[in-house]
């Protein structure tokens, strides 16, 4: 819940040792150096013994007034035992008491604090066993929408908190201490005017010291956070109003050698509902630490193991963890006392802020009220001393007054007061008279026979008084009849029909009353009260003895009906005016052998009673008729199918059934039954019995035989389960080189068990021919002659290449390679081209057909003319006439130079030649003279 401060700003407190001027000098000063002032914050000075000048320097300042330098400081003022917190700039300083004994500690600490918990505190000097806090609230709204508060702690925006914080001293057996803080407070959620009650102990030990689960008990458990561990309990919530006022209440005692610190609360005030003084102990925190005794210890003159306070707080803040919050209203007045062993006295040295308490308020003032007690407004804070004689004001003395109708009115009284009864009070139809005063004060009752008292506020204790008037109490009755009534009072007894007298509380009233008075036209009155009436007079009574008029009703039925909830034959007897008989007419009633009876009435009746009544229902006999159909028919005009209904015995019936029941365009229903008219005279039974039938379809683009019956594409419908036969011939005739082949079975039979489309197919087929006097290939397979059916759109891959027949002879196809469609009969002839191989060789070129070559080799074909030229002679590289001698045609020699041969057979044609040496000698004899004539030139140039 909450964190102190003392312990988040621990490692801010700097205590050092004293040090002086110079060597020679006997004046000394205690200084905190670079004491760091955030925006927001303030000096906390608390000095535990002694009385010294305090005075705040800069760091410049410091070094020359340390030097003995004339220098100014930048806040400074006389301090004694007490808290002191200095408002100063942001900055960097250092903190002197100055003069102090040198060699000497100062029991002084020096911290900086932000916004400070906003109420009253003491540190004067003082132990006790129990503290109170009293508080009482007019107008309070917290708000705090920061992001630590929401996001970071989670604290309610609105939450605020009051608490009553201690120090508790633990005296151990074994001759040791220890310190325990105590917090005791009230948790706000101000817009939802919600609270609750916490509490939580801390270990002031030493710092940083923890609480052992083991060791400390209560409704709560133990916590931990970054610096130890803490004890903390959260209450239940609920809801309050303003103005609340009330006390918080810390108790401290030993019990077997452990501690037990009782936290409790009372609520005197919560909104206009007053309440007494009574403490309600909501958590008991026990502390097994082997005591030999404990009390709350406030002093001035020490600090806590931790460097704490030794104070006493009740203080408005933020919620929980230190939060920080601010009011946007707060009109409270506090007080807090110890209780001296014979009451409770107010603390008398009181300061406007917390020392320990965490959480703060960023904008409550504190100031004395003219009652004496801390009042706390919005505004900008000042901390300091309150007063140092406090005298608060606070209500100890409850006062409730208990009136005798059940009121009561509740107050504190803080002057002598004087309470007075009235002598009567009358209310409506009640009536009391004073008779004395029962007073119950503080458990100690008396009677007093006077209606005033005169109530003493108590000082320094609490005091309840309780003040209970007693009257005697009368009671109004009043009566009346429209008939005589007999009355009897505990002064008579009277025959009246009105009578109006007031009866003391308690007394017994008899009246008597005749149970009916009849008249002649059927009619009577009878009373609706008792006919003997006994009364005890408690509370007001005006009693007027009813009458009702009643009829004679009489209603009969041939069958059971209900009349007003019950089933009956007939009902005869008084009903009151204007009241209602319910008649339950069923509608039919059913007597299980297909008959039934009718009502021809409502099936509800109401008949208003407003005389004399004699009713009869009606019925009518009716019969059960069922009629089976799987789909509609016409029953008296109205569509219906597999009808049931009930006929009034003689009715006809008019059953019309059509020829036809289409299910869908493919499924129909066949009546077996005909149209009629029935007269029921007794239950019946009719049913309609139908054939389903099938839509099937034969498509087929020659005839078929569907049944026996030739026919192309059939169309009927056919009874559900028949057998459907369907033969055709395995190939239909087209006479024109094309047919159709069957692609079905040729006899199909089917058992029609729903619509069927049932399509005969065929393939169209052309006959295709093909000729050839040499070897092709068709479909990869080789032929020469071909002849049958293929079916329309086939194709056939016909290759044709050249035969090569042996013996230098050939066929080349004058056809080309291809694909024909079969699309129409087809008569293919493939045509050839013969060729024989020619060879011609020559050891000279010859012309061959106008080429000159040596070597020829070809195929040429049949019939075409070959022209071989030959030159006469030529002249060889010897200088050797060659000359040809003939052409060989296939072993013949043909002596011409040029021969035509026709190519009707294979050719081998070779060309021989012959060599001459006579111009190898002219050649010679040339050379020889060619030389001489060249050697004579010569010689004549020389």
């Amino acid at each position: 819940m909450n964190r102190p401060w003392v312990l988040a700003l621990a490692p801010l407190l700097m205590i050092a040792t004293a040090i002086t001027a110079s060597a020679q000098s006997t004046v000394c000063w205690y200084y905190w150096p670079n004491v760091t002032i955030n925006p927001g914050q303030g000096l906390l000075v608390q000095v535990t013994g002694g009385s010294y000048g305090l005075y705040v320097f800069t760091p410049s300042q410091y070094t020359k007034w340390s030097r003995g330098m004339v220098t100014y400081s930048l806040y400074s003022t006389q301090v004694n035992v007490g808290a002191y917190l200095v408002r100063i700039p942001p900055g960097t300083y250092y903190v002197v008491l100055y003069p102090v004994k040198c060699g000497q500690l100062v029991n002084a600490r020096v911290s900086a604090i932000g916004l400070a918990p906003t109420g009253v505190s003491s540190m004067m000097p003082m132990n006790t066993t129990a503290v109170l806090g009293y508080f009482s609230i007019s107008s309070m709204r917290a708000w705090n929408g920061s992001y630590t508060a929401v996001n970071v702690i989670k604290a309610p925006m609105s939450g605020a908190s009051l608490q009553l914080n201690a120090v508790v001293m633990v005296k151990l057996s074994n001759g040791g201490v220890q310190e325990y803080w105590v917090q005791d407070a009230l948790m706000f959620i101000t817009d939802a005017n919600v609270l609750n009650v916490a509490d939580n102990t801390w270990n002031f030990t030493e710092p940083n010291a923890n609480v052992s689960s083991y060791l400390v008990k209560g409704l709560g458990s133990v916590h931990t956070y970054s610096a130890g561990s803490y004890y903390g309990y959260l209450g239940k919530g609920a809801r309050y109003n303003l103005p609340l006022a009330g006390y918080l209440e810390v108790n401290v005692t030993v019990i077997n050698g452990s501690v037990v610190v009782m936290f409790g609360y009372a609520l005197i005030r919560n909104g206009s509902i007053y309440g007494p003084p009574v403490i309600k102990w909501f958590d008991n925190v026990t502390l097994g630490v082997n005591a030999s005794g404990a009390f709350i210890e406030t002093t001035p003159y020490s600090l806590t193991g931790n460097g704490g306070s030794y104070d006493v707080e009740l203080v408005f803040g933020g919620y929980y963890s230190g939060e920080q919050t601010t009011f946007e209203s707060m009109y409270a007045q506090l007080a807090i006392m110890y209780w001296d062993g014979f009451g409770w006295s107010p603390y008398q040295d009181i300061y406007n802020f917390g020392l320990n308490t965490g959480e703060s308020a960023t904008d409550l003032v504190a100031s004395i009220a003219q009652n004496g007690n801390v009042q706390l407004t919005v505004g900008i804070p000042y901390y300091g001393l309150l007063s140092s004689v406090f005298k608060p004001t606070i209500p100890t003395s409850f006062v409730e007054v208990i009136y005798p109708n059940g009121t009561s009115l509740s107050f504190y009284v803080l002057n002598e007061t004087t309470v007075t009864l009235p002598p009567v009070i009358r209310g409506s139809g009640v009536l009391y008279l004073f008779k004395g005063l029962l007073v119950n004060q503080n458990g100690a009752v008396r009677l007093l026979g006077n209606n005033s008292i005169t109530i003493t506020p108590t000082s320094g204790e609490f005091s309840v008084n309780v003040i209970i008037g007693n009257y005697s109490r009368y009671i109004l009755l009043s009566l009346s009849s429209t008939f005589p009534i007999n009355v009897t009072l505990p002064n008579g007894t009277f025959t009246t029909t009105k009578m109006v007298s007031w009866v003391e509380a308690g007394s017994r009233v008899i009246i008597k009353v005749r149970y009916a008075y009849l008249f002649n036209n059927l009619t009577r009155f009878i009373t609706l009260n008792s006919t003997a009436i006994n009364l005890t007079i408690t509370k007001p009574l005006n009693l007027t003895i009813g009458w009702v008029r009643q009829y004679i009703v009489n209603v009969s039925s041939v069958v059971p009906i209900s009349i007003n909830g019950t089933l009956m034959l007939h009902f005869i007897g008084w009903v009151n005016e204007g009241s209602t008989i319910r008649l339950l007419v069923p509608r039919f009633t059913y007597f299980g052998n297909g008959t039934r009876f009718m009502a021809l009435n409502a099936s509800t009746i109401s008949l208003t009673v407003t005389g004399p009544i004699n009713a009869m229902v009606t019925w009518v006999r009716q019969y059960f008729v069922k009629i089976t159909s799987p789909v509609p028919i016409t029953v008296n005009g109205s569509s219906v199918a597999n009808a049931t209904l009930w006929v009034n015995a003689g009715g006809i019936i008019n059953v019309t059934i059509p020829r036809y029941y289409m299910i869908n365009g493919n499924v129909r229903l066949r009546p077996l039954n005909t149209s009629t008219l029935v007269t029921v005279d007794g239950p019946l039974n009719l049913t309609v019995t139908w054939v389903r039938q099938f839509l099937v379809r034969v498509l087929s683009p020659v005839p078929v035989l569907v049944n026996g019956s030739l026919t192309v594409n059939f169309t009927g419908w056919v009874n559900e389960s028949s057998v459907l036969f369907i033969e055709a011939p395995g190939y239909y005739w087209l006479n024109n080189g094309s047919r159709l082949m069957l692609l079905n079975q040729s006899r199909i039979r089917l058992i029609i068990n729903g619509p069927i489309n049932v399509t005969i197919a065929w393939v169209r087929q052309y006959m295709v021919n093909l000729v050839s006097v040499a070897p092709v290939t068709v479909n990869d397979t080789t032929v020469e002659v071909l002849s049958g059916w293929f079916n329309e759109g086939s194709v056939l891959n016909v290759t044709l290449s050249a035969v090569n027949l042996g013996n230098g002879t050939r066929l080349i196809p004058l056809n080309e390679s291809g694909v024909v469609k079969v699309d129409k009969p087809l008569n293919l002839t493939v045509s050839w081209l013969r060729q024989y191989l020619v060879t011609v060789s020559s050891p000279l070129a010859i012309n061959v057909n106008g080429t000159w070559t040596r070597s020829y080799v070809n195929w040429v074909n049949a019939g075409n003319l070959l022209v071989i030229k030959v030159t006469r002679a030529r002249v060889g590289a010897n200088m050797t006439i060659i000359k040809p001698i003939g052409i060989v045609i296939n072993g013949v020699l043909h002596h011409a130079l040029t021969v035509n041969a026709t190519v009707d057979m294979p050719l081998t044609i070779t060309v021989e030649w012959g060599v001459s040496y006579i111009a190898y000698y002219a050649l010679a004899l040339l050379a020889v003279t060619l030389v001489t004539i060249a050697l004579l030139i010569r010689a004549r140039g020389g």
